[in-house]
């Protein structure tokens, strides 16, 4: 487990891979680590996820938008590339 380089994190524990029905769910947790003697605190957080990962859409659609970019400076470079070469 790597250490968090912020104050404030989240670390996924666990994924569910299928849909849940509605009802009412037991959780058992176990406190595996003690975080009262630095005035820690532990929450449980339920969350859903996009197509692109997160919860947030807007960095899956600027990886996307970057990668694009990439893409289209590469293109330019090899073209830049070989017309340089074929001038020669």
């Amino acid at each position: 487990m790597s250490t968090a380089g912020l104050p404030q994190f989240r670390k996924l524990w666990g994924k569910i891979s299928e849909d849940l029905e509605a009802g009412e769910y037991q959780v058992t947790i176990v406190n595996n680590y003690d975080v009262s003697t630095f005035d820690g605190q532990k929450t449980v957080v339920v969350s859903t996820t996009s197509v692109f990962g997160g919860k947030n859409k807007f960095v899956g659609i600027l990886y996307i938008f970057v990668g694009a970019v990439a893409v289209v400076g590469g293109f330019i470079m090899f073209a830049a590339f070989y017309l340089k070469r074929r001038n020669r």
